[in-house]
């Protein structure tokens, strides 16, 4: 999606546990239940 609109050098980081050092139990609990993870995308556009 990121090429159709214009970017170049898409780079994308490791998937991370995001909600794993939650202060809320019960966001900890839904992460763990849904698979929840994160990641960092890095790219570019021409021209800009």
């Amino acid at each position: 999606m990121l090429e159709k609109h214009g970017f170049e050098r898409i780079e994308s980081g490791n998937l991370v546990a995001t909600y794993a050092r939650s202060a809320f139990e019960d966001t900890r609990r839904k992460a763990i239940k849904y698979g929840a993870h994160g990641t960092t995308v890095k790219a570019y556009k021409p021209g800009r």
